[in-house]
């Protein structure tokens, strides 16, 4: 799932063109609103940020 909307994201092609082997586009592009909408995105994002900051990546 993850992996499908990753590549989706990196790759600007539209939904319907996710591959396959990835599940069904509908269902990675509800998600992917719904984690958007629900701040899950904006979450993770903080905290990858957070993590790379304490390690001196950043």
């Amino acid at each position: 799932m993850i992996n499908g909307i990753v590549y989706r994201v990196r790759t600007g092609v539209p939904w319907r063109d996710v591959p396959e082997r990835y599940g069904s586009w509908k269902t990675l592009y509800k998600r992917f609103t719904r984690w958007q909408e629900d701040g899950t995105w904006a979450r993770i994002e903080a905290m990858l940020q957070a993590d790379a900051d304490t390690a001196g990546d950043l």
